[in-house]
């Protein structure tokens, strides 16, 4: 395969390939959806080549972006099996019809993708999710198949792309990566769809969710354990109790999953409804970001987390725990606070802070959209991937508060 160093034209087509797709929705599915969005409107062909779920074509185009299902019949790790094969076999039969593959989770399918490479020269990258403790090289050491995939990848030695400095240095300790090549890479948002609204605006998606003038907290994404929704609302019951006089503030919870039932026990069981509204899964978030005031993320393992952004560039002020991507994100003290996510004190503590002081969250959340805007847009995104595509490392990976700009490095040495 040629050097990956060497700086290169933008690729001919792009494949991206990933596990579930729409209509399935979540961070990965949105993310890729989007990229490829923005590498098609830069002129740049992409088909995402995913599995294919009842009920959808087998071919369609969806804004310009070409997507192929692959039938993959039988359960979990049949079906897991068949995936890797049918992408294997596509990829083999295009053969270098795609000079880049981009692959979404270091899962299975990356070693389809990377097996095909070695035949086709595609050249290929394959994007990491999540935090230190939870991303797919973490959670493949538990499990047989997993180890035999990390050994063939030490064998491959892929490019991959790390949403975060967290996982990033962790990888550079791990025995096994040193010939890996970790590409420093990170989610994006499209600034111009999610965007804040005029005062009068807010005040009007308040009231169209019921919302009345209240200060809004808002949660967005899966329910499941390691987001910490659950402790999210026991800490707001303790929130509510310390807060002293005032309008009632109000917790919005967008999104289901396993511990949906959970959530809403906890709701209940403290006498919460009239102060939390779980609002379940919605298709369109915007209503929400533009209705809310703070942006929380509790979770206690993150890669770099879409919603965030998207909130971020509604012009919310964040309020995130300590881990992946938002210690990057979130300058303290000046487009939020962040919080140790076992510390439930510590999260009390910033949330009163926002109810004391209602204009705090209006001015961190117009640093949060300077922040979206000149780090994390979807256009700045795309030049990055297309410097990775290159050979070239991307730019613009400083704190929030650090220089973003000036000049673009050249080729890694």
């Amino acid at each position: 395969m040629a050097d990956e160093t060497v700086k290169r034209p933008r690729p001919r087509a792009v494949a991206m390939l990933i596990q579930s797709f729409f209509p399935a929705v979540g961070g990965a599915e949105r993310q890729a959806l989007e990229l490829s969005r923005s590498l098609t409107a830069r002129g740049v062909p992409v088909t995402v080549i995913t599995r294919r779920l009842p009920g959808t074509l087998p071919l369609e185009e969806m804004g310009g972006v070409r997507v192929l299902r692959l039938n993959c019949p039988g359960p979990g790790v049949i079906g897991t099996f068949m995936f890797m094969a049918g992408a294997f076999i596509h990829l083999l039969r295009r053969g270098s019809a795609y000079e880049v593959v981009h692959v979404h989770l270091a899962s299975s399918h990356a070693v389809a993708a990377l097996l095909a490479s070695r035949f086709t020269g595609s050249r290929t990258f394959v994007k990491l999710a999540d935090g230190k403790a939870q991303n797919e090289i973490t959670l493949s050491r538990g499990t047989l198949p997993g180890r035999l995939k990390l050994a063939f990848f030490r064998t491959a030695k892929p490019s991959l792309m790390v949403l975060n400095t967290e996982v990033l240095d962790w990888l550079k300790g791990q025995p096994g990566f040193g010939g890996f090549r970790l590409i420093p890479f990170r989610n994006g948002v499209d600034t111009s769809r999610y965007s804040p609204p005029l005062y009068q605006e807010k005040l009007n998606a308040k009231a169209a969710l019921g919302l009345g003038n209240s200060l809004v907290f808002l949660f967005v994404g899966r329910l499941d354990p390691k987001k910490r929704v659950r402790e999210l609302v026991e800490s707001w019951a303790g929130v509510l109790q310390e807060k002293g006089t005032g309008s009632e503030p109000r917790l919005v919870i967008v999104g289901t999953g396993g511990e949906a039932a959970a959530v809403g026990g906890a709701v209940e069981s403290l006498g919460l409804s009239s102060s939390v509204l779980l609002a379940g899964m919605q298709e369109d978030l915007r209503p929400y970001y533009r209705a809310a005031d703070v942006f929380i993320l509790p979770s206690i393992a993150e890669g770099l987390s879409n919603s965030m952004l998207e909130a971020m560039s509604s012009g919310l002020a964040v309020l995130a725990s300590r881990v992946g991507g938002a210690r990057e994100a979130v300058a303290e003290g000046e487009n939020g606070f962040l919080f140790d996510p076992l510390n439930r004190g510590e999260l009390k503590g910033h949330m009163l802070k926002f109810m004391a002081e209602p204009s705090l969250s209006v001015r961190m959340g117009e640093r949060s959209r300077e922040v979206a805007v000149s780090r994390y847009s979807m256009a700045r995104v795309t030049d990055d991937l297309l410097d990775i595509y290159a050979g070239a490392e991307p730019a613009g990976h400083g704190a929030p508060g650090a220089d973003r700009g000036e000049g673009r490095p050249g080729p890694e040495a």
